[in-house]
């Protein structure tokens, strides 16, 4: 079996890759930053890691991160007589690689989208612009100075409807939290100090109408040709924070709709690779594009729960040892529908912060109580196989 390089092991997600892969006998390198703090490495403290190796951090050096990176993959094909498989998971050495992708390719298998694409779909500005041309749902959607270079915050202000979301055109690119990424706003006079605020940090950022309904994701792995070879949908039944953070309770679901919308953009990009296209609204139609992860995302591990092997399939598209064949015709039926998956300690704030931001009452509270408990809902980090990982994060989390 080919030997995986799997990058940015400090994020929960890797572990569901590493785990997936791992299970099936295929070896695991796995590698971090050396600026990461030990007890951060998660993915080291996994028992399906194979060798733990510490690369440079590519935001201090990226010619010494992109030549280790290349260093260990020739290493591994003279040892193996193959080239390994590469898995980026994080945004950061996606960004970094997608640059790189003709050195990478006589030395890794792997799957990367060119730089001015992975640009395109991180740019909510240029993604919805794209989606819209091909008949994708969006929001409305303006920003300062659309129409005229001498408008101000002002009059932005007089020209819109609220509630809106104001967002940034690349949040990914700011060292900041996914929840200060955006901000709700109801009324003028906060909309004028927020604006002002996150346009000195990154000009003109988005204003959308604010979207009422779930958050919903449909998740694919495409190959080479960008035909798609996995589909994943999933809802989010609570988050954390409430008014718009990452999932902290989430099921699997199937929506003709969205799946076709999503599938229909990452073909209109030539995509690559895995990814994320993220809704929010109501099943049947009635949604809204929000954005697309071109990377991980953080509920990956409830594929793995329903039965939907994402990175596997990613890997058995570039080995050898199994050809795929593009899916023509996706049934919803290929899953479980109804999994659920849970971050326990995250969804217990969640829990609270609805119930206590009475957006729920004591009936909901019982309910989000009783599914802690339950033993059919899987969590999405800590396991009873492979304990270490979730203990090590759930540490950090205390101590923070």
């Amino acid at each position: 079996m080919r030997k995986v390089v799997i990058l940015d092991i400090r994020y929960r997600m890797t572990l569901t890759a590493i785990r997936s892969l791992g299970k099936r006998g295929i070896p695991v390198v796995a590698l971090e930053y050396e600026t990461t703090g030990k007890h951060a490495c998660l993915g080291f403290y996994s028992k399906y890691v194979d060798e733990k190796i510490r690369i440079p951090d590519p935001a201090q050096n990226e010619n010494a991160f992109v030549d280790a990176l290349l260093n260990l993959g020739r290493q591994i094909a003279l040892q193996t007589g193959e080239k390994p498989v590469l898995i980026v998971p994080g945004s950061q050495s996606m960004s970094v690689l997608t640059r790189y992708t003709q050195a990478l390719s006589p030395i890794f298998e792997t799957l990367l989208v060119d730089h001015q694409t992975y640009l395109e779909a991180n740019n909510t500005q240029t993604l919805l612009k794209k989606a819209k041309e091909i008949g994708v749902n969006v929001p409305l959607t303006t920003w300062l100075y659309e129409n005229d270079d001498s408008e101000t915050v002002e009059s932005l202000a007089d020209r819109i409807e609220f509630p809106v979301v104001v967002k940034y055109r690349e949040g990914e690119k700011l060292p900041l939290k996914a929840k200060e990424r955006y901000e709700i706003i109801n009324e003028r006079s906060s909309f004028i100090a927020h604006y002002t605020r996150m346009h000195q940090i990154q000009p003109s950022p988005l204003v959308q109408e604010y979207v009422l309904g779930s958050g919903y994701g449909v998740s694919a792995v495409f190959d080479e040709h960008s035909h798609p070879i996995e589909i994943f949908v999933h809802e989010r039944l609570r988050e954390y924070p409430t008014s718009g953070g990452p999932s902290t309770f989430c099921q699997s679901i199937w929506d003709d709709k969205m799946v076709s919308q999503a599938i229909e953009l990452l073909k209109a990009l030539s995509w690559k690779g895995y990814a994320m296209v993220e809704f929010k609204g109501q099943k049947g139609g009635a949604f809204r594009l929000m954005e697309i992860n071109p990377r991980f995302w953080g509920s990956m591990a409830l594929s793995l729960v329903s039965g939907c092997d994402l990175a596997y399939k990613y890997y058995a598209s570039l080995s050898e040892e199994k050809a795929l064949e593009p899916r023509t015709h996706v049934f919803a039926n290929q899953y479980k529908l109804g999994a659920k998956m849970r971050f326990r300690v995250q969804d217990l704030l969640a829990i609270k912060s609805y119930y206590f931001g009475r957006k729920s009452g004591v009936r909901e509270l019982l309910n989000g109580l009783l599914t802690q408990v339950d033993p059919t809902i899987k969590d999405g980090l800590f396991s009873f196989d492979d304990p270490m990982p979730g203990l090590m994060y759930y540490l950090g989390f205390f101590k923070r």
